[in-house]
């Protein structure tokens, strides 16, 4: 049997690991990762995939892992990084996507973030740019390009950070920001969305917003106490700013001050769907609602069976690489100030 040869990148991240292994689980598929630190990569995932180590600006390593492959895809983004993050996203997105043509790669397969030009941090603004670059040249390669907005699943940045002011806050004044809208979306229906995406056939490029129901992040909040058993209030004060908004993210929340400012200038801005293309293309998939995707993220860590967080591919100390195959350490529940 031929089998579709895929590339994983950002194979160590929090959907990347996820992804590896659901892909796994096809027999018509042969898994290759390329990895910046193949330490980071659990024991048994080096017996069960190809792996190659390198970066997206080492062409050489580059052309290697992309050898023979079918679909590859780009699970890449800078946010945390030193520097001119979004020069160094255009970079790699254009070393990635010339390398895929010259490879004679049939498709990639971006997961960006849903938003707007118009309104977008700087860290959504580089994740657009970056899916715009991967979508450059549609007369050499096809490039499917998935928006998720808010991820839910176990070790989420998005879902640890509402679990831990959720159960540590039972009266919460919060910034204008959780009035936001957006559409949040379970972690396995990203995994869906991707898997399926291996064989969606076309000639042209296609861009795919998936998210469950509208909602604002208050009303996350409160519906996540409900699933705990928790009752909470959530204020909103127009005086909180994006910097004391980080601080406060911070004394509650396992996330560096670094990634919390990144995080909070993002949700200012509405995250919704621009298409309706996820049902047209995907009409298998039907998203979870919100509170069974909480339902089923509690349920993972309570059952100690979480398969990535949302640290494992940062460097540095805000996770470590010693207990990587230890479930239960996946969840961090300090906090560090970076």
């Amino acid at each position: 049997m031929d089998r579709t040869r895929v590339l994983i990148t950002g194979a160590t991240g929090y959907i990347g690991r996820r992804l590896k292994d659901k892909l796994l689980h096809y027999p018509e598929l042969q898994v290759r990762i390329f990895v910046r630190n193949v330490l980071k990569v659990q024991e048994k995932a080096r017996q069960q995939v190809e792996i190659v180590e390198g970066d997206t600006f080492d062409k050489e390593k580059l052309a290697q892992a992309l050898e023979n492959i079918d679909v590859a895809f780009y699970l890449i983004h800078s946010m945390g990084a030193e520097g001119d993050f979004s020069d160094l996203d255009r970079k790699s997105a254009e070393n990635f996507r010339d390398a895929c043509i010259a490879a004679g790669v049939r498709k990639i397969i971006y997961l960006g973030g849903l938003g707007v030009k118009d309104t977008a941090s700087e860290h959504l603004l580089s994740r657009i740019e970056t899916g715009e670059v991967l979508s450059a040249r549609q007369d050499r390669i096809v490039t499917i390009w998935i928006r998720a907005g808010v991820i839910i699943g176990a070790g989420s940045k998005s879902f640890e950070i509402l679990r831990n002011l959720t159960q540590k806050l039972p009266v919460m004044v919060t910034p204008r920001w959780v009035t936001t809208r957006t559409q949040p979306i379970a972690v396995d229906d990203v995994l869906a969305y991707l898997t399926a995406s291996i064989w969606l056939e076309t000639e042209e490029n296609i861009i795919v917003d998936i998210g469950a129901d509208t909602t604002s992040f208050r009303d996350m909040m409160l519906s996540a106490a409900r699933v705990m058993g928790l009752r909470r209030f959530v204020f909103p004060l127009p005086v909180l700013t994006p910097r004391l908004s980080s601080y406060w993210l911070i004394f509650f929340t396992p996330v560096p001050y670094k990634i919390a400012a990144a995080l909070v200038e993002g949700l200012k801005s509405e995250t919704v769907q621009q298409n309706d293309n996820a049902a047209r293309y995907f009409p298998e998939i039907n998203p979870l609602s919100f509170e069974d995707s909480v339902r089923r993220a509690i349920k993972e860590i309570e059952d100690e069976q979480v398969i990535s967080r949302w640290c494992d591919s940062s460097g540095g100390d805000t996770c470590d690489i010693i207990n990587q195959d230890d479930p239960s350490s996946a969840i961090i529940r300090d906090r560090r100030v970076v």
